[in-house]
């Protein structure tokens, strides 16, 4: 009877065996796929760590709560992450969510927060949304807390059947410190220029009133039947007329050469008492008007180290000026010493 079995039973132990070592390639089978696929998702991880962590952007993972559930904040700004669930607002520093006793979400003022708006709004319409401005307040690795402007995006999605954001924030200070800086240099440049056109226009305006008397007593001297006294007085207007113009056109120069920063200057010592005797005999030839043009100093002379052409050019700007608003009386430049190394100009007129 027993030997009449013992061919079935080792048919049974064959066949037992032979599903063992199936079941046993199976399982080796499985064991080498998912480690493959642990491989891979080790990989997957570490490369997107690394892209976490070299991105020039704060990157938040945020449920339909704001809670943050991964984020690169910590590795860019090299803070420590704590125990606690953090929310959005609490991780970026609201000042709101700050001084609640809650946190983020919990304010009087949470409900009017334009960040918190749009990323309800992004939740419950499932889209997401780009460019919103801000700022911020990010705690740097010494525990300092650095006001930052920012531009916030988010990119709504499902994950396990679960709603989830995904926020970018990028730190445009910089930039936003350029556009300042362009916007005031441009309101620099158009007011030169508007000072630039109004200084041509006024320009024109004064060359061409000694260029009309330089053209005009000219062709008076070319006639014949004019007398020597005649020819004279308009020798000396021309010559007048002409000093004013080599004046003017000097004044064009020293601003062309102001704006390419190439002004310069020639000191030396120079008698600030007849510098100014010169500057009245000047300007009483090419004045046009009736005041008296005179020079009061108590000083017999007074050693200047300066540029004296500068000196000189300031001083006939300020009597001509002095001439346009002056018909009748007079006009004094005076001259005194106030301390040792200090002398002081003044123009006063009636």
């Amino acid at each position: 009877m027993l030997i009449a079995l013992l061919p079935i039973l080792l048919i049974i132990c064959a066949i037992l065996l032979l599903s063992y070592l199936w079941e046993r390639r199976k399982c080796l089978r499985m064991q080498k796929r998912l480690f493959r696929e642990s491989r891979k998702l080790e990989h997957t991880n570490h490369i997107a760590s690394a892209i976490l962590k070299n991105v020039h952007a704060y990157i938040l993972l945020i449920d339909n709560d704001f809670k943050v559930l991964k984020t690169n904040y910590y590795q860019l700004t090299g803070t420590q992450k704590g125990l606690e669930e953090k929310r959005v607002g609490d991780l970026l520093q609201c000042r709101n969510a700050l001084s609640a006793e809650g946190g983020c979400g919990t304010h009087a003022y949470c409900g009017s927060c334009p960040i918190r708006q749009a990323i309800r709004q992004a939740f419950e319409q499932r889209r997401g949304f780009t460019n919103l401005e801000a700022t911020l307040n990010m705690v740097t690795s010494e525990n300092q807390t650095v006001a930052c402007e920012a531009v916030i995006s988010g990119s709504y999605f499902l994950l396990n059947e679960e709603e989830n954001m995904v926020l970018t924030v990028h730190d445009i200070t910089h930039l936003k410190q350029v556009e300042r800086e362009l916007k005031v240099a441009k309101e620099k440049a158009e007011n030169a220029d508007i000072a630039k056109s109004a200084f041509l226009a006024n320009m024109s305006h004064e060359i061409r009133t000694p260029l009309n008397a330089l053209s005009g007593f000219s062709a008076i001297l070319t006639e014949e039947s004019i007398d020597n006294e005649t020819k004279q007085q308009c020798n000396d207007i021309i010559q007048q007329n002409s000093e004013l113009l080599l004046k003017l056109i000097n004044d064009v120069i020293d601003l062309s050469s102001l704006e390419i920063g190439k002004m310069t200057f020639k000191f030396k010592i120079c008698d600030a008492v007849g510098l100014c005797r010169n500057v009245i005999d000047m300007v009483e030839k090419i004045k046009q008007t009736h005041a008296d043009v005179r020079f009061s100093t108590p000083l017999d002379s007074l050693e200047l180290l300066t540029d004296s052409a500068r000196l000189q050019q300031v001083l006939i700007n300020l009597l001509i000026n002095a001439t346009k608003f002056t018909s009748q009386g007079s006009i004094t430049l005076q001259l005194e010493q106030q301390t040792e190394d200090t002398a002081l100009f003044s123009v006063t007129d009636t």
